[in-house]
């Protein structure tokens, strides 16, 4: 899939569809990782202004079960 025309909200929501994983739960399982009690609503917020970190996307993915690829575009 090609994320490039997504944004941090749209991915992340499309993930957690995609793994029938609730925001909420999503949150918990960061907190966990990251040592931190960020609450839910605070973490929505984040989600919806943009402002995942690259480490938080990269350990959303993890937890999510997914890779990040980066790759050459073929013209």
């Amino acid at each position: 899939m090609i994320i490039n025309d997504l944004n941090d909200f749209q991915l992340v929501k499309y993930l957690l569809n995609k793994e029938y994983i609730l925001q909420k739960t999503l949150n918990e399982k960061l907190n966990e990782r990251l040592g931190k009690e960020t609450k839910a609503s605070n973490f929505s917020c984040k989600l919806k202004r943009e402002h995942l970190t690259f480490k938080e996307l990269k350990l959303i993915c993890d937890i999510l079960g997914y890779d990040l690829i980066v790759e050459k575009r073929k013209n």
